[in-house]
């Protein structure tokens, strides 16, 4: 077991299964969103950082306290540019998924253009609260895509606005199980139309969703670790009667796989025949593009 997975499992002990986004309470809601932090610093104990970057534990504080401190709300102390961006984007890769070329792209972009689209997204967005239009401006730059923009314009509206997590995805949109996510306008907008009403419901902010997505999806990875271990008792029995007794499981085996032969027809010899030995995977051409993150 991960050590982060270690580490949290002790803060959910005795908890109740993890409840679906449209049937927890605000009780559980409180109460998972204390644990947030929880799951966070052991996850940033582990990956560590090296001596010129800063941990996850860090650069939680800035996404979740300084950035929306500087620049949320309709009067903000400072306008957002691009070595704030990167700070941001360093929050994303620590706390979710790492994508080795992200960073690249979004350093690419001219300083003074990024602060140019981002002044237009938040214009756009305080005089109409048009999160699509506003994230469709964000997009425009090198590296940003609906993702990486739902987390710059999450800062400026921590009230309203969810940052597009694979978590938050999961347990609001996919019933807590994961499923591929391709990322796109589309789904950002399912996703936050439902965390508006479970923001609506419970009356809580959509920052506070994030988090609490971020617990549920930590707890249920810690319950199915639960669950395999469970099950490990039963399987170490049965691997001790077979060694107790090798003769009578190698004579039940073959009989058994002799009936099976069979019982096979001349497909399902060709289709595991085909199993063994896959085809050699078709060469793609490399192309060079312009990148777009998730």
């Amino acid at each position: 077991m991960p050590r982060a997975a270690r580490a949290a499992r002790g803060s959910t002990s005795g908890m109740p299964p993890t409840p679906s986004a449209d049937k927890i309470s605000a009780e559980e809601f409180r109460t998972n969103l204390i644990l947030y932090d929880c799951y966070v610093k052991p996850i940033s104990d582990q990956k560590g950082a090296k001596p010129s970057e800063k941990t996850l534990s860090e650069l939680d504080r800035y996404r979740y306290g300084d950035a929306i401190d500087q620049f949320g709300g309709d009067t903000p102390k400072k306008q957002m540019g691009l070595e704030d961006v990167k700070m941001l984007v360093s929050w994303k890769l620590k706390h979710g998924k790492f994508r080795p070329t992200l960073m690249k792209l979004v350093s690419s972009n001219d300083s003074s253009s990024v602060e140019d689209i981002i002044q237009e997204a938040v214009e756009l967005y305080r005089k109409s609260s048009n999160i699509s239009g506003a994230l469709k401006i964000l997009t425009k730059l090198r590296g940003i895509g609906p993702a990486t923009a739902s987390l710059l314009l999450a800062v400026l509206d921590p009230d309203r606005v969810i940052f597009f997590a694979d978590e938050a995805y999961y347990w609001l949109c996919c019933g807590g199980k994961q499923a591929d996510i391709k990322y796109n306008a589309k789904e950002y907008e399912d996703l936050s139309a439902r965390a508006h009403e479970l923001c609506k419901r419970l009356n809580v902010r959509a920052v506070d969703v994030e988090k609490v997505a971020y617990v549920m999806m930590r707890r249920k990875e810690t319950e199915d670790i639960n669950d395999a271990e469970k099950s490990e008792p039963s399987t170490a029995a049965s691997k001790t009667r077979e060694d107790l007794n090798p003769r009578a499981t190698t004579n039940n085996t073959n009989g058994h796989q002799a009936g099976k032969r069979k019982a096979r027809s001349d497909e399902d010899e060709k289709a595991e025949g085909d199993k063994i030995s896959p085809p050699p995977p078709a060469r793609r051409s490399k192309r060079i593009q312009r990148g777009q993150d998730n």
